[in-house]
């Protein structure tokens, strides 16, 4: 007598992997949330491709099981992976993540792309993510992809940049090549040195790391009237709304009424930065709009896992 399987069903999978944690989601035909489950570092780059790949399906075993399904009942996974810097690495991850088992249509992607798709009521735009570090990518209206190179040469770095300029303004005006600043106190306050000095010799022979972590001074001495604080927040918030208008260019989208999502601390942190950012953005890309992100990156990679079995009209 033959055996058949019971009818069961069929389910997609969306992940938001990064370099800290990572968020997997198992979701219905509907689009409804089933199952969810966090694990750790899943950025290739971070903890290399065997550890990254066994923490990932390790989640994901976790997360089936917790919607009481198995890989043959995945339609389609779309997984948005801190670490696909480059088109090689695609296929690579993409080989890694075949292994899963999985069943459907897949779809690897850089993370900035989930949250673009989490931010947008259409499966085109753009999406500037603005953290400890940044990236800006898009997608264009042909489904063209593009997207900043995020290695620190030709773009501004987030937190990290923005502490770099302090750090650069705090010696100028030591040096007298720029006006005194606020900031040169706010840094020797949090680090516990005596004086500017004693606080780059830290720097370059201590191994002091004045990193990320120190932007929020920026924004402090700023809101008490600091006038060179205020500068570097309006830089920084130009020159990341330059690369929104550089992938616009790339995208042929510099006219169109493109959505731009806005995510991470330094957006969110508002202040000179998100006012410098809107006014560039608005003079170079005048009928682009802000999207500020509100749902989590990893409901976007759910919407992608969903778009594979039904492709949605562009909105052209």
């Amino acid at each position: 007598m033959t055996s058949h399987r019971p009818a069961r069903r069929q389910v997609v999978i969306g992940v938001d992997g990064g370099a800290t944690t990572t968020e997997i989601v198992v979701a219905g035909l509907d689009g409804g949330w089933i199952a969810q489950h966090q694990v750790g570092c899943t950025n290739h780059e971070v903890v290399g491709l065997e550890a990254a790949t066994a923490e990932l399906g390790g989640g994901i075993a976790t997360a089936l099981e917790r919607a009481d399904a198995d890989a043959a009942d995945v339609a389609a996974s779309a997984f948005g992976l801190a670490g696909v810097d480059w088109a090689s690495d695609e296929p690579r991850l993409g080989a890694a993540v075949s292994a899963f088992g999985l069943g459907g249509r897949r779809l690897v992607v850089n993370d900035a792309l989930v949250a673009l798709r989490a931010g947008s009521r259409r499966p085109w735009g753009i999406v500037s993510c603005v953290g400890t570090a940044t990236v800006t990518a898009g997608v264009g209206r042909d489904g063209r992809r593009a997207r900043t190179m995020a290695v620190g040469w030709g773009e501004p770095s987030g937190a990290s940049s923005l502490v770099r300029d302090a750090l650069h303004a705090i010696a100028a005006a030591h040096h007298r090549t720029a006006p005194t600043t606020a900031l040169a106190g706010a840094f020797l306050a949090a680090t516990a040195l005596a004086d500017v000095e004693a606080l780059f010799e830290a720097i370059t022979r201590g191994g002091l790391r004045v990193g990320p972590s120190f932007a929020p001074l920026v924004r402090e001495v700023c809101d008490a009237g600091d006038v060179v604080a205020r500068q570097l927040l309006e830089r920084s918030g130009r020159d990341h709304a330059a690369m929104v208008v550089g992938v616009a260019d790339r995208l042929d989208l510099r006219g169109a009424d493109v959505e731009v999502v806005t995510s991470g601390g330094v957006h969110a942190s508002g202040g000179p930065f998100a006012a410098a950012f809107a006014d560039h953005l608005r003079e170079h890309c005048p009928q682009a709009s802000l999207a500020p992100l509100q749902r989590p990156p990893v409901a976007g990679a759910v919407t992608l896992a969903l778009e594979l079995l039904d492709p949605i009209d562009t909105g052209c």
